[in-house]
């Protein structure tokens, strides 16, 4: 069950700060949602590469009333060929927008 499931099963307030680790596998991206009080959840990502799951996960926790706290920053780099690094692991964190539970709603999906 991920932060925004948990919130509206439970009717309790969404999670803020929160820090968001997108990692690229062989199998593909991920990303989990780490709270203040160290719990995870993880959200699905449809992105191929890392830029693009950043500007997803960004957009996706916009529309849910969070905003971005600093830029993107690479927790771990690979090789990305002759002279370039390619990062495999970044993290972010988020705050929430909206002070009001009830403003900070769940879209329906």
């Amino acid at each position: 069950m991920d932060i925004f499931s948990e919130s509206k099963l439970r009717r309790t307030r969404l999670p803020s700060p929160i820090e968001v680790w997108l990692s690229r596998k062989s199998t593909g991206m991920t990303c989990t949602v780490v709270t203040g009080d160290e719990r995870t959840s993880t959200l699905n990502v449809n992105s191929l590469s890392m830029r693009g799951a950043q500007r997803e996960m960004t957009g996706y926790l916009i529309a849910r009333g969070y905003s971005p706290v600093g830029d993107w920053e690479v927790e771990a780099a690979g090789d990305a060929g002759p002279g370039g690094v390619d990062a495999v692991e970044t993290s972010r964190q988020f705050k929430l927008s909206v002070i009001e539970f009830e403003s900070a709603r769940v879209p329906e999906q």
